[in-house]
């Protein structure tokens, strides 16, 4: 267990104090999705463009998109995509792993991105959202932060307990 965790877990038990709801304009769920995470190196040999042009050339939908790269110089690649294309994403992207320079790539067939709106640019939202989380015990896959909204990918089986908890730390619509 890390020191997060660990973290995490003495505050579940000794409580963390009610904080103040934060009110938001919105809250939005996708239909279900799959997700799909490469590891891919970075710098000028970033092959970010040729993965989406593939997907793209074979009508993928990819309906979230966050791209990161690591202290090592990795870039990483989540995308979601409509559930009923997973099994061609994977398909390609196993066929064209050495063309793309995909190092790694692993998938989860049911996932669903909740979006959270913030009311007039209201600051700490994403942090709020991220510990309200995982202080549920709700493993987020992937987050994306905008000035006007906040996306995260979470499993499908754990949305409903996302947006109850959700519902205590902020003030829904």
């Amino acid at each position: 267990m890390d020191k997060q965790s660990k973290t995490i877990e003495i505050m579940r038990r000794i409580g963390a104090p009610r904080l103040e709801r934060i009110r938001i304009t919105g809250i939005l769920q996708s239909p279900d999705l799959a997700s799909l995470t490469l590891l891919m190196p970075g710098g000028n040999n970033d092959p970010s463009a040729a993965v989406l042009k593939l997907l793209g050339t074979h009508s993928i939908n990819i309906r979230f998109i966050n791209k990161y790269n690591d202290s090592a110089g990795n870039t990483t690649l989540c995308l979601c995509v409509d559930a009923a294309f997973l099994n061609t994403a994977v398909d390609l992207l196993d066929t064209n792993e050495k063309s793309l320079n995909i190092r790694d790539f692993m998938y989860h067939q049911r996932v669903k991105v909740i979006s959270i709106y913030p009311h007039k640019e209201r600051p700490r939202i994403a942090e709020r959202l991220v510990t309200t989380l995982r202080m549920n015990g709700i493993h987020i896959l992937s987050i994306n932060n905008a000035s006007s909204v906040i996306s995260c990918v979470l499993h499908s089986e754990d949305v409903e307990k996302a947006v109850a908890c959700l519902g205590d730390a902020f003030e829904l619509p």
